[in-house]
């Protein structure tokens, strides 16, 4: 298909008359045609996009129709909401009243069709004056290949790294050194020669992290902002809680320069300063970096020699080569045939492998990007020379090797993924992007597609995010503890890709202080670090679909009215902690396609009645510092899949009952679960409780045990709260999940069918092996900031079905002792910050696992 974005609208229109057939009956006929005509539009778009390089006009043509098909899912939606709320659930009387309304709004969308038709018709007579062809409206043989790739992939990781051994004995050698000042030690190269590998490498070295007790991580990039790297290294260094946020978030400059010197003083540290730009943001850093005799070191990486050698004059940058020939193939071979580089190449695929290889210069990030680009092709001598062709194609026009490669692998994408792509491009860069986030605004965007009956959207917005990562177009940046990916970032040469493309397609625009204005034709706008005075839409009206917000602070949303044209049309509002009025969200109640609101993080402390409005929202998240009052009107938001409500309050218990398309409900108070008939939730996955030492965790597990959907329960008691007794748990046998947090906790009882606990700042006395070794089913286990104790002791034949263990901040615990036989299928064992803990016994040493 040759735009992403067309595509996917003329299959989203397609669904809008299925699941609107009677609101849209009496203009049916009007609205199929209007499909037909997108759909003939697509026969000339496959020329149009092979020569849409060479002809600006071109492009342009396309933009054209790529706003007449948003106009058309813009109309259908927008009508059928309205006849929806003439109609559904009103008595006789009311739909009587309302039943000339139905009729001029019938009569209002059949002229707009008929307008839109007349300029599709007219978009289409230019064609001729381009010389665009026809070219049917099968399948191109490319096409119907894409069609045949599975949709899961072996997901990639940092372990094929090659050509870096003895630059990385050089740098830890050279940060282990018998100096005691503090030092930098700079890794340079290219864009895509693999710095932030290398450093990630050296930073999870066992020497390096036995050295240094305390670290810290953060990417600095080009979009430098000093308070947000000094917060970002503050937090990796204490304990995350409300207090801490709600200094950090006041504090200026020099009081967080301050903090970040106190935290670090005494302290043996190592940090690494990612992807630093200029001189100015080191001078800015430096301040806070104690030097005070205690050997600490600092890790910088850059594109710029001149800012390594100016952060230490005394200490020689590493210079990042590009791979030499031998290397490049065994990197090419790993990431190309999706095994080690050792099972060699076969035969009939080498010379042509070997010319895709030399092509890519040695330069890692290529090779990486163009590997994953033929894992997902036939392993075919003609496959790898389509590929080659097309890659010397890219060269003729006068690219770069590395551009022409990350060009052919995102025309290589299918349409979604191409979707997909473009809207990581909004995002910032260096961004570490939650993959439950990205998730939930792709399916609010209509852009992911059912599987069968069953509502499977998320799970196939996931399996695209590991088709992306399989492709190297996306890097997972933090992985669960079961090797799902958690969130993900993209490398800055790619997102530069992402923009470039995402500008000539005109898909999105980024709004920074580079810019003065938004254009009037932006649908998908992200607006990042502007000044307080910036009004953002001044007399411009964009008909905005997704409006997301980054780096704001305090002082905004006072020129931002919800009630504006722009906000009609809109199905995602993104404003994560932006800090900004309390009376931002006036006018929501107007803004009724919308499908995905987040203020978490935000000083909103109301949200208003007019939420009720809102029938097709998806997701909500009010996760909040500060306490959230809201009216009763979470029950009408019946197409409600997730909320995330923290601190959320109610004059009277919150009703929810009825949602039947809900699947997470996080962190909802006691009082507002018992007062719910829970079973009308039927599809309830996902459910997050605060609980105290008055709320009878009987009754709630009685209340639960007929949601034979639920499969997670997350259990929260406050600080300053004792534990209820846990005896119920035993009833809730469809639960497969249990996370308990807070302290007080006595463990008593268990679902039967558990197969995975996590338990944090339990701060238990008592060793809890004993206990949580005798759950036959128990496959995963997270304990962090959960024992208070010494010891730990696994008895035999403990744990018989345990495959992942992970300990973290157990700060007290001195030794853990497994008897012979216990943990006989554990896979991983992951151990962070446990200081006292200084040796492994000798069964996990020697452990045999399958």
């Amino acid at each position: 298909m040759a735009d992403p974005v067309i595509s996917l609208v003329i299959k989203r229109t397609s669904d809008l008359l299925i699941q609107n057939v009677v609101f849209l009956k009496g203009v049916r006929r009007q609205v199929d045609s209007l499909k037909n005509d997108l759909v003939r539009m697509r026969c000339f778009l496959k020329d149009a996009d092979q020569r849409q390089d060479e002809d600006e006009r071109i492009r342009n043509w396309v933009s054209e129709i790529r706003a007449a098909a948003y106009d058309a899912e813009d109309i259908i939606e927008i009508f059928a909401n309205k006849v929806e709320f003439f109609t559904k659930n009103k008595g006789l009387v009311t739909k009587l009243t309302y039943y000339p309304l139905k009729i001029v709004n019938r009569y209002k969308i059949g002229k707009e069709i008929e307008s839109l038709r007349m300029r599709l018709k007219e978009i289409a007579d230019s064609r001729e004056e381009y010389g665009i062809k026809n070219l049917g409206e099968g399948m191109t043989a490319h096409g119907e290949e894409l069609q045949r790739i599975r949709r899961s992939f072996p997901l990639s990781e940092d372990k094929d790294v090659v050509g870096f051994g003895e630059i990385t004995k050089s740098l830890v050698a050279e940060l282990l050194k018998e100096d005691k000042n503090r030092r930098v030690v700079s890794i340079v190269g290219m864009g895509g020669a693999g710095k932030t590998t290398l450093a990630k490498k050296v930073y999870n070295h066992a020497d390096v992290r036995a050295r240094f007790n305390c670290r810290a991580w953060v990417c600095v990039s080009s979009s430098y902002d000093h308070k947000e790297t000094l917060r970002a290294i503050i937090k990796q260094l204490n304990p995350i809680t409300n207090e801490l946020l709600d200094v950090l978030e006041k504090m200026q400059e020099q009081d967080l320069e301050e903090r970040l010197y106190q935290d670090l003083q005494d302290k043996c540290y190592l940090v690494v300063l990612d992807d630093v730009w200029k001189e100015a943001a080191w001078d800015c850093l430096a301040r806070a970096f104690p030097d005070v005799n205690t050997s600490s070191r600092v890790v910088l990486t850059s594109r710029n020699r001149d800012v390594a050698q100016h952060a230490d004059a005394l200490s020689k940058p590493q210079e990042l080569k590009t791979l030499g020939q031998k290397d490049s193939w065994q990197l090419f071979l790993k990431k190309a045939l999706g095994h080690g580089a050792n099972a060699g190449c076969p035969p009939d695929l080498e010379e042509v492998g070997r010319e895709i290889t030399r092509r890519c210069d040695g330069l890692p990030l290529a090779i990486t990007v163009i590997g994953g680009l033929l894992l997902a092709k036939k392993k075919m001598k003609s496959e790898w020379e389509t590929v080659l062709n097309n890659f010397n194609t890219h060269l003729s026009g006068g690219q770069s090797g590395v551009s022409a490669i990350l060009e052919l692998s995102y025309a290589d994408l299918p349409a979604n993924l191409k979707f997909c792509f473009l809207y990581l491009g909004l995002f910032p860069e260096d961004s570490v992007i939650s993959v439950r986030k990205l998730i939930h605004m792709w399916v609010a965007e209509g852009i992911m597609q059912k599987r069968d009956a069953v509502n499977l959207e998320e799970p196939a917005a996931y399996d695209d995010v590991e088709r992306l990562c399989s492709r190297n177009m996306v890097q997972a940046a933090e992985m669960t503890g079961d090797e799902r990916i958690k969130s993900c970032r993209v490398h800055d040469l790619l997102r530069e890709l992402a923009i470039r493309k995402a500008e000539d397609e005109n898909f999105f625009q980024i709004h920074d202080t580079r810019d003065n204005e938004i254009s009037a034709k932006s649908r998908y706008l992200a607006v990042h670090v502007l000044p307080l005075d910036k009004n953002y839409f001044g007399s411009s009206t964009p008909p905005l679909r997704s409006l997301l917000f980054f780096n704001i602070r305090g002082g905004y949303g006072k020129d931002i009215s919800l009630s504006s044209k722009s906000f009609r049309k809109l199905r995602i509002l993104d404003f994560e902690n932006v800090w900004m009025g309390y009376n931002l969200l006036k006018g929501i109640g107007e803004v009724r396609l919308l499908r995905y609101l987040n203020v978490k993080g935000t000083s909103i402390g109301r949200l208003p009645h007019s939420f009720g409005r809102l029938r097709n929202l998806q997701t909500l998240d009010v996760r909040n510092f500060h306490r959230v009052r809201v009216s009763n009107f979470i029950w009408m938001l019946e197409s409600l899949r997730h909320l995330y409500a923290y601190k959320v309050e109610c004059d009277v218990p919150l009703k929810i009952e009825g949602l039947r398309n809900l699947q997470t409900l996080s962190r909802i108070r006691f009082d507002d679960i018992m007062h719910n008939n829970m079973i009308t939730l039927t599809s309830l996955q996902k459910l997050g409780i605060w609980v105290d030492e008055r709320s009878e965790i009987d009754k709630l597990c009685m209340h639960l045990s007929e949601v034979g959907s639920l499969k997670t329960l997350h259990l929260y008691c406050a600080d300053i709260s004792l534990w209820p007794s846990l005896a119920g748990l035993s009833k809730l046998h469809h639960v497969t999940e249990l996370k308990l947090s807070g302290s007080g906790l006595r463990m008593l009882d268990f679902p039967p069918n558990l197969s995975r606990l996590s338990l944090k700042d339990t701060f238990l006395w008592n060793d809890p092996m004993p206990v949580l070794e005798k759950l036959g089913q128990l496959s995963f286990l997270k304990m962090k900031d959960a024992y208070k104790g010494p010891q730990l002791v696994i008895s035999r034949q403990g744990f018989h079905q345990l495959k992942f263990l992970e300990l973290n901040r157990l700060h007290d615990l001195h030794e853990i002792k497994v008897e012979e036989g216990a943990l006989p299928q554990l896979q991983r064992l992951r151990i962070r910050d446990c200081p006292k803990l200084e040796q492994l016994p000798e069964e996990l040493k020697h452990m045999s696992t399958p």
